[in-house]
């Protein structure tokens, strides 16, 4: 079987699992995300397309891979290497540093694949009254009660561990039982004094940036708001909690100010309360259990192979989760950056003329657009909390194309001059058919070096557009996150050195198979002019 007729039967595998997963109520590792686009749980219920937006896309993913893997089986019975790409794929492999970090990279690749399988605080397995159950891949969880607690909440699998013994039960955890997001241990809460009206932190001197929660009486009645501050003030998206402690819809606060709502019309907003921010101790890294004060809340809290953040997050797992964000963000920003730049710049290498004019001032004025102003103001206007890694990811492709476009214009106005471009015209060959089945094949080397290049350019993007406040929210992990909170807490160096040696081998892992790719791919090697 032929290459391409291979990579066509993978991904068709690949859809159809997705699909049969998602339809199955089964959560497979990777190919889970392909239906991980549902909307924000307080607004599902708005349209028909919010609540099945996850399943539309996702099917319409899955059929676009399917009839692109049928193509590629359909035509790909004919496919060869060219004599010249097999000489440069071996001189690849004879460059060890570079071989070397492919290897290294395709290692990291393949651990992030592993998904919940590796890191997640649902287990694995476990093994309850004689029955077996997998809840890191059941998409419904289980509850409390339904192993022998009390309450509907999602049962706590740690806990769970922990008195296994006991109840006669067997737990598998993954290696890294922490979920990368909003899964944290113990908490302190410190009250943040009201002063001229507005939020301050707590000895009072400067107005409080950052998330916090707000109470009727202190720190001990019942939840009122949750959100975040700017210089003191509610500011963006705003939970609202009922009488229950449940969420009840949200608030759009702009400068201290209500906007819009979507409370239900009964439900009278809370007024007044105190607000307070909620602080997770730094823990330093663990490797083993060690006993909690609390008889309920022991074990598992402290084994952190890396340790915690300020808000107990474990840094192993959000480095892993963040691994994986970035895998996938490469992945989207390569085929749509190099997507759009190949396709222009051939086009404008082909036809030249006044079309070849109009694209150059066009990419003149883009360049001259401040990308970080753009996020900036689409991070203040849109609301952090409904920024997305498609957004950021949309304007990166939006400013990045036109490099890959500006090298397939030279390549492309060099190679149609060619005796073989001309000779395709002449035998009846379509427009379409030169570019991109004679001509690109051929310009494509110049590309291809550009690749890694580009790769460790979205990830320092990604992490400094994260460390400064404006990247995702944090629903996703996030190495600039991770960073940034590092550096408000140098007393727990363990901090920035996981999240700093993990940016280092990464960056330099890519660097290396670019140099690589860049001396195996030299023309020169192979060409000879005359």
């Amino acid at each position: 079987m032929t290459f391409p007729r291979k990579i066509g039967l993978l991904l068709i595998v690949v859809a159809l699992l997705a699909t049969a997963g998602e339809f199955r109520g089964i959560e497979i590792p990777t190919v889970r995300w392909f239906y991980d686009f549902e909307a924000d749980p307080n607004r599902i219920g708005e349209s028909f397309w919010l609540e099945h937006q996850h399943r539309v896309i996702g099917l319409a993913m899955s059929v676009a891979m399917t009839l692109a893997g049928l193509l590629m089986i359909a035509f790909g019975g004919g496919f060869h290497w060219n004599p010249l790409t097999l000489r440069r794929l071996e001189r690849f492999r004879s460059i060890g540093r570079g071989y070397f970090a492919f290897r290294v990279l395709m290692f990291l690749l393949v651990l992030t694949m592993l998904d919940q399988a590796l890191v997640g605080k649902r287990a694995l397995a476990v093994r309850y009254e004689g029955e077996w159950h997998f809840p890191a891949f059941r998409e419904l969880p289980y509850s409390e009660s339904f192993f022998g607690g009390t309450g509907d909440e999602e049962a706590n699998y740690r806990l769970l561990s922990e008195r296994a013994e006991e109840t006669d039960t067997v737990v598998i955890l993954p290696a890294i039982p922490w979920d990368p997001t909003f899964d944290s241990d113990d908490q302190m809460e410190r009250l943040l004094p009201m002063v001229a009206k507005r939020v301050h932190t707590p000895d009072g001197r400067d107005p409080y940036n950052g998330y916090a929660f707000q109470f009727a009486e202190g720190e001990s009645g019942p939840l009122l708001r949750s959100g975040r501050l700017r210089q003191g003030l509610p500011q963006w998206s705003i939970e609202v909690y009922g009488p229950d402690g449940e969420p009840v819809g949200r608030e759009e606060w702009k400068d201290g100010e209500i906007v819009s709502s979507s409370l239900p019309e009964d439900f009278e907003a809370p007024e007044g309360g105190a607000w307070v921010r909620k602080i997770y101790p730094p823990l330093p890294p663990a490797l083993e259990q060690r006993q909690a004060t609390q008889p309920e809340k022991r074990g598992w809290q402290h084994r952190h192979l890396l340790g915690t953040d300020k808000k107990g997050w474990d840094i192993a797992a959000q480095l892993y989760g963040g691994l994986q964000v970035i895998f996938k963000a490469a992945a989207l920003y390569l085929v749509l950056t190099y997507g759009i730049g190949i396709t222009f710049g051939c086009l404008m290498g082909y036809f030249g003329g006044t079309y070849d004019l109009i694209m150059q001032r066009v990419m003149e004025i883009m360049l001259n657009v401040p990308f970080l102003l753009v996020v900036m103001i689409l991070s203040a206007n849109i609301g952090r909390d409904n920024i997305t890694l498609g957004t950021i990811l949309l304007i990166f492709c939006i400013f990045s194309w036109i490099q890959v476009a500006v090298y397939l214009r030279t390549a492309t106005y060099k190679e149609k001059a060619r005796d073989y471009a001309s000779a395709a015209r002449v035998l009846g060959a379509s427009m379409p058919r030169v570019i991109f089945r004679h001509i690109l094949p051929n310009a494509v080397a110049t590309i291809v070096t550009l690749v890694p290049f580009s790769v460790a350019s979205v990830i320092a993007s990604l992490t400094a557009l994260d460390f400064l406040g404006f990247g995702v929210p944090d629903s996703y992990p996030s190495w600039g996150r991770i960073l940034n909170g590092g550096l408000e807490n140098l007393g727990s160096p363990w901090i920035v050195s996981s999240v700093f040696a993990m940016l280092v081998i990464l960056l330099l892992t890519i660097t290396f198979i670019g140099e690589a790719i860049r001396e195996a791919f030299d023309p020169k090697k192979f060409t000879t002019y005359q």
